[in-house]
């Protein structure tokens, strides 16, 4: 054997193999916290705990998926039959779950899946096409990160305005965190802000104008709203970055612990 070929085949050897837990790490808080918020509500229920187990292992999936079909590079490809593996895994708990929620969900249940499952395919579609990162593809992987709290809530016999109502409350808090993070990325490459400013004004200006006209749950919304502003205005330096995640789960949770006991 020559040294050459000594030298490729110990650096196969040492290379570690791709991660196979999803990179947006934004993304665990738009998933999990609408989730627990809603079972809190709502109360366990077999269709809304099988939905919360299809939605987190479908997530976990979408990973594995991009390692498979060879988005992630070629050093991921190494770990291309284990990410099948694991896909293969992930995606039969998914339906699985998904089906038990069906059989035994009510009508609104199973009409709000089919909702989450159109959702679910297009946020896939995106991140195959590799668009999952841009403006577009992130609002939308909001929408689809979020959605799988109406069927929870429905399963727990919540009405159906007021499920519809909780996840409009999310998706503006959402959209609002997801434009602060744009914003400090775009401070840190010197890149203009005004979309992000406009954004993050407009979402405030509607949840104002829902809560004074309608009373509206929107009101939990002020700390995430708050912390976008925050970071909007005083962003972090680079070294800083993990701070911007942090702030924004707090407030997201606290818009979570306000939710649990307004509704």
């Amino acid at each position: 054997m020559s040294s050459a070929t000594f030298l490729n085949t110990t650096a196969d050897v040492v290379t570690p193999a791709a991660k196979l837990k999803p990179k947006e790490h934004g993304a665990y808080a738009i998933l999990g916290i609408p989730i627990a918020t809603s079972l809190l509500i709502a109360g366990l229920s077999v269709p809304g705990v099988c939905v919360a187990i299809a939605s987190v292992t479908g997530f976990l999936a979408h990973e594995p998926l991009l390692v498979a079909w060879g988005h992630r590079g070629s050093r991921a490809q190494r770990s291309t039959p284990t990410a099948t593996r694991r896909l293969v895994i992930l995606t039969a708990l998914t339906i699985l779950c998904g089906c038990v929620a069906f059989l035994t969900g009510s009508n609104p249940v199973r009409i709000s899946l089919l909702g989450c499952l159109g959702l679910a395919s297009t946020s896939f579609a995106l991140a195959v096409a590799g668009n999952h990162r841009s403006l577009l593809g992130q609002l939308w992987g909001v929408v689809g990160l979020s959605v799988p709290c109406v069927p929870i809530l429905l399963a727990g016999a919540i009405p159906t305005d007021l499920a519809i109502e909780i996840w409009t409350t999310w998706l503006i808090g959402f959209a609002a965190t997801t434009m602060a993070v744009r914003g400090v990325i775009a401070a840190q490459k010197r890149h203009p802000r005004t979309i992000h400013w406009l954004a993050i004004s407009a979402l405030s200006l509607l949840a104002i104008g829902l809560v004074v006209s309608t009373d509206s749950l929107a009101i939990v919304t002020s700390p995430m709203l708050a912390m976008s502003v925050y970071l909007m205005t005083w962003p972090p330096p680079a070294k800083h970055l993990k701070r911007v995640g942090w702030t924004l789960v707090v407030g997201t949770v606290a818009s979570a612990v306000w939710m649990t006991v307004v509704v």
